[in-house]
Parts: structure tokens; C-alpha cells; sequence
């Protein structure tokens, strides 16, 4: 066995020794004794751990395996003491020094075995900075050991956030300077080095520490290498997020495009936000590998609206915006303007009016650029009428009408029957028909959006949008039978909703939260006290989990939750939600008038006058 095998060898032992610090020699090489140190999955590495380079992942979950405190002992006067809890109690500094003085003599491989003791720390920059440098020392032994292309490969590879599939590690390596390489030897090389590890079938992930040192090395001697990986991991990124959307839009696909997402979440937001800044830098490789993300372009965003927090989200669609300039490229900027205007829509309105003002207005210059590009069409008009129609004034009637119209043809003669936003054309139209009580054509729309949905996508969320809107237009405005019978109805339609929402993304996702909170006032109606407390609980924490403070949903949670406790005789409870709900209502500019339970809200006040002075909630 070479020196180099050798050496590899120790490293692989000290990764899984679980009795490291067991002064009986002998011991340490028991098999019984292996574990895997390293045996955190992916979504468990903390935020912290990624300190250099803007870098972020999954937050710390914990670690998987038992651990190394419970099968470390040390035999002290007949008693089991536990060494290692002792060490791990104290400073990263102490803890080496302890640690250290622990060493068994004569033992070449000690090093290796407390640096992988140390790899557990959740505070990489600490130890690195206490340890010495004998932590540092252990690893560049190991890196220094590696073939020049293993040790470009661990370089390239620390661009990762978090763990990455094998596609993304032989992507970045076509940056390596060493000609011919195989990434699959490359990377089984660095597996067996214990540089990297392998925690599910083609899924790699680098220990925290690991991923500092080769960062720190990769700055220090490779910054071109880092800069080529950074741009072929975008590319790369950018061309799975294009296959997720088209996936996203398939029939009965939708919660395997969210799966894949989440699976690579920090690596889709890390190159998300290197894509958007590639723009502003205009980076031709960049800008000229990525063009099939802008084909389609609004449903790859709503997409992306799925899968991102809604400020994220936000971030993205304005840094992308002040990349597009409306003389050269029009379409974009009315595209990214009303995706954009949707999500201000819900918190801040001034800048709702603005962005949909201008892309009316760039859309009326360039009417004749979007006839080639029916799906930019339909989108704009569609976006339009909802923002005419969310001024809830009768004179723009004429307008939404004329929007609506143009939708449903150019959706219609262009885009098909069986096209999800020929769908969403009909679901607007149905949702904008309720809004003025007109039952007849909302339902007749409604029908058939809900009809194209389910022959299109399957389960999907537009799938559920559409029974929530039918749900919301019977309880809103009834049907042709009493009363109880329509409650009934409604029941069905937002229960299959919330299922349908519920087995999408386990434990709620933004998009329920409407549905829960109608759900719930339907509950509310039928005297179903606990039911529909049940469903307001459930809606406040998504939306607290979900969305940003101050956000529309949240006024409408609150107001009507008051007011169910206002009827079971929760006076103090309902007064202090009620003032909980306009107070976001102030800080969003969001008059009574505007909101959808206007009525019982004035009558709540009028009732509690004294605690809602008219000169503070008019």
C-alpha cells in the first residue's frame, strides 16, 4: 500500500470511529465501532456553516446516527466517563487542547481522528480560527494528497450550497484545466477520500469544513476556476428550473416539479439571484446560455411564485425588471410589471398602480409585438382586467369587459382549449363576474375553467384555486336552493380544496390560506364553532410561516377570526385581533372600503366605537 492509500485510508477511519477517544488502542479498530460521523443529510447543515462568499443553506435540523457522546466512554476508577460530552462543553479552542492531551502515544493517525470530532462543530469559522491549525492542517494533509484535477474538482464543487446532484458536479467540471478528466473517477475519487460524501443515490454533499477550506483555497488560488464553476452551475440551474416549469404545467406533475425544487432549494435560490445579477452585469455566457428561461416567461415565474417566499420572489421579478429596457424588449417589461404588480397587489398598493399603469401604457405602443406571442398576451390582459376590477368602480366596468373579451379570444383562437391559461382566462372571468354579482355567468365560467383544469393539469393548485372559487361564489352569493343546502356545497368544494392543496405540499402552503379562511367562515356560518376556530388557527400559521409581515391575507385572517370571537361572547379576544387586523391595514394603505368583509368590520366597529375611534379607523 502507497504512502497516499495509506493516508487516504486514516482519513476514511477517522470519519467513522465512534469510540475516538476510548484509550484502548485495540478498540479503535473494532468494526463494531464504526458510524458515520458525517451522516447529517443536506437540509441539516445550518445557515452559519456557509459563512464565506454570500453563501447560505438549509438550516441545522440536527444530526443523524447516534452520537459520538453516547458511544464515547472512558474507563476512570471503575466508572464510565463520558470524555467526549466533557470536551464538546467547552470553547472549539479548549476542546482541541483537551483533546489533544487525550492522545493516545505513538499514534500517527490522532490528528485526522479529532479533526473529524471538530468536523461536527456547528460553528466552521470558530474552529478553523481556535483549532490552531490543526484543523486546517488536517485537511489540506488530505487535500494536498488529491491529483491536481481532485483538488480543482473539491475547488469547483465548494460552489454547491449544500448537497448537489452528480449532472451539477460534472457541469462545474468542465472548468477544470486539466484536459481529459472523467468527473465520475473524479468523483469517486474525492468519495474515497472521505472530501466528499455520498448520502443518497447520485447526491454529494461536502462537509461544511470541508466546503470553508476549499472555498478559502479556491480564493486564494483559483479564482478563475471559481468564477467559470459559478457561471456553469447557473447555466446548469437555470436549465433544470426551465424543466421543472414545463413540468410544473404537465398534467398530474405538479408535486414532482415542487419535490425536485425543494430537494435543490438553496442551489435553485443561490443561482436564482447569480442569474438575475449575470443580467445587471450583463454576462453574455450568462444571459446567451439561459434564453429558454424567458421562453414562456410568465409561467415559468408562476412557477417560481409557488416555490419561492413571497419577498424572495418579489426580489427577483425587480431585479429582473431593471434588466429590460421598454424600448428594446417591451414584452418583457409588461410581462415582469404585471407579474410583479400581482405581488404588490397584496401589500402595497401605490406600487400596484403604478407598475400596471406603466405596463398598460408600453403595452398600448407595442400592441402589434405581442400578436406574435399569444401567452404574453393573454397575460397582460388578464392582469389588467383583475387590476381595473380590483378598483371595485362601477365606470371601469366597460374596460374590465373589454379586457376580459380580448383574453378569452386570443386565448382561445391562439393558445387552445387545453392550454392552462386558456383555463386561467376562464377562472378570472368567473372570479371578476362574482365581484359584481352576476351569478349566472361566474358560475357557467367557473364550470368550465374548473372542467379544463382538471383535463389539463390533474392535481394541481390551479386545480384547487378553481374549486375554492366555486366554493367562494355560493357562499358569497348563494344558489337556487336554502340556505343550508348551499353551505353544504360550499363545504364539499373547500374541503376537496384543502386536499388537493394539502397533499401538494404537506402541512400548507400560501395558496391554501384563502381557502382556509373561507372554509372556516363557512363553518362559522353552520355554528361549527370549533371547526372553524380549527381552520383559522391553521390559516394564521401558514400565513405567518409563509408570508411577510404586513400582507393583505393577514388583515382579512384577523378581521374575520374577531368577529367569530365577537359571537361567542370573546369580547377582549375579538377586540384585540380586530385592532391586530387594522393595524396591518394601516401600515398596508389598505382602506375598510377596499376589503372584502367590509360590512360586519364597520358593524364590529360601530359596536366597539369607544375602542375604535372614527378618527383612527374611519
Amino acid at each position: 500500500m502507497g504512502k497516499q492509500d495509506m493516508a487516504i485510508d486514516e482519513m476514511q477511519r477517522g470519519l467513522r470511529m465512534a469510540k475516538i477517544f476510548d484509550l484502548s488502542i485495540d478498540r479503535m479498530g473494532d468494526k463494531d465501532d464504526i458510524i458515520d460521523f458525517t451522516g447529517r443529510q443536506p437540509e441539516e447543515f445550518p445557515e452559519s456553516e456557509f459563512p464565506t462568499g454570500g453563501t447560505s443553506s438549509p438550516t441545522s435540523a440536527g444530526r443523524g446516527g447516534p452520537s459520538v457522546a453516547d458511544l464515547s466512554k472512558e474507563k476512570t476508577n471503575g466508572t464510565r466517563v463520558n470524555l467526549t460530552e466533557r470536551i464538546e462543553q467547552q470553547s472549539p479552542k479548549a476542546r482541541w487542547a483537551e483533546a489533544e492531551a487525550s492522545k493516545p502515544p505513538d499514534s500517527k493517525d490522532f490528528d485526522i481522528t479529532l479533526l473529524h470530532l471538530l468536523l461536527r462543530e456547528e460553528e466552521p469559522l470558530a474552529v478553523l480560527e481556535d483549532g490552531e491549525g490543526s484543523v486546517e492542517k488536517a485537511i489540506k494533509t488530505c487535500f494536498d494528497l488529491l491529483t491536481e484535477a481532485g483538488q480543482e474538482a473539491l475547488v469547483l464543487m465548494s460552489t454547491f450550497q449544500g448537497s448537489f446532484d452528480s449532472g451539477a458536479a460534472e457541469a462545474v467540471m468542465k472548468a477544470c484545466s486539466v484536459p481529459g478528466i472523467q468527473p465520475i473517477k473524479i468523483i469517486r475519487s474525492l468519495k474515497k477520500s472521505s472530501l466528499i460524501e455520498q448520502p443518497s443515490y447520485q447526491r454529494y454533499q461536502m462537509h461544511p469544513l470541508i466546503h470553508l477550506y476549499a472555498r478559502k483555497i479556491g480564493q486564494a488560488k483559483y479564482v478563475d476556476l471559481l468564477v467559470k464553476a459559478e457561471k456553469l452551475a447557473c447555466v446548469y440551474y437555470m436549465s433544470r428550473l426551465v424543466n421543472n416549469a414545463e413540468l410544473y404545467w404537465k398534467r398530474d406533475s405538479c408535486k414532482e416539479s415542487l419535490f425536485s425544487f425543494n430537494k435543490d432549494r438553496n442551489n435553485f435560490e443561490h443561482f436564482l439571484r447569480i442569474y438575475a445579477q449575470g443580467r445587471e452585469e450583463k454576462d453574455v455566457e450568462i444571459m446567451e446560455r439561459s434564453q429558454t428561461l424567458l421562453e414562456s416567461f410568465p409561467q415559468k415565474c408562476m412557477y417560481l411564485e409557488r416555490c419561492l417566499h413571497p419577498k424572495n420572489y418579489a426580489q427577483f421579478l425587480e431585479q429582473l425588471l431593471d434588466t429590460f429596457d421598454p424600448t428594446v424588449q417591451p414584452m418583457r417589461v409588461v410581462e415582469l410589471s404585471c407579474l410583479l404588480g400581482h405581488e404588490y397587489r397584496k401589500k402595497d398598493q401605490k406600487k400596484y398602480n403604478v407598475l400596471m399603469e406603466r405596463a398598460e401604457e408600453i403595452y398600448r405602443l407595442n400592441a402589434a409585438k405581442f400578436k406574435g406571442n399569444p401567452l404574453s398576451e393573454v397575460y397582460f390582459h388578464n392582469s389588467y382586467a383583475r387590476f381595473l376590477s380590483d378598483k371595485k368602480d362601477p365606470k371601469e366596468n366597460q374596460r374590465i369587459d373589454q379586457e376580459t373579451q380580448s383574453a378569452l379570444r386570443v386565448s382561445s383562437a391562439s393558445l387552445g382549449e387545453l392550454h392552462p391559461e386558456t383555463a386561467a382566462t376562464l377562472l378570472l372571468s368567473g372570479i371578476i363576474a362574482k365581484r359584481r354579482k352576476e351569478r349566472d355567468t361566474a358560475t357557467k365560467q367557473l364550470a368550465k375553467a374548473l372542467e379544463l383544469f382538471e383535463r389539463c393539469l390533474g392535481k394541481h393548485f390551479m386545480t384547487a384555486e378553481a374549486l375554492k372559487a366555486i366554493a367562494d361564489l355560493r357562499l358569497f352569493l348563494g344558489g337556487e336552493t336554502k340556505e343550508e343546502d348551499d353551505l353544504k356545497f360550499c363545504l364539499k368544494y373547500y374541503n376537496a380544496a384543502i386536499e388537493m392543496f394539502d397533499d401538494l405540499v404537506e402541512g400548507g402552503s400560501k395558496e391554501s390560506i384563502l381557502t382556509l379562511k373561507n372554509c372556516a367562515a363557512c363553518h362559522q356560518k353552520i355554528k361549527n364553532v370549533d371547526e372553524a376556530m380549527t381552520l383559522f388557527r391553521k390559516a394564521e400559521q401558514v400565513a405567518e410561516r409563509e408570508l411577510e409581515e404586513n400582507h393583505e391575507w393577514k388583515v382579512l385572517i384577523k378581521t374575520t377570526w374577531a368577529i367569530l370571537h365577537d359571537e361567542i361572547g370573546n369580547k377582549d379576544k375579538a377586540k384585540k385581533m380586530m385592532l391586530e387586523g387594522l393595524s396591518i391595514a394601516k401600515k398596508l394603505d389598505l382602506p375598510t372600503a377596499k376589503m372584502g368583509n367590509k360590512d360586519p368590520i364597520r358593524s364590529f366597529i360601530n359596536r366597539y366605537s369607544e375602542d375604535f375611534p372614527e378618527t383612527e379607523f374611519p
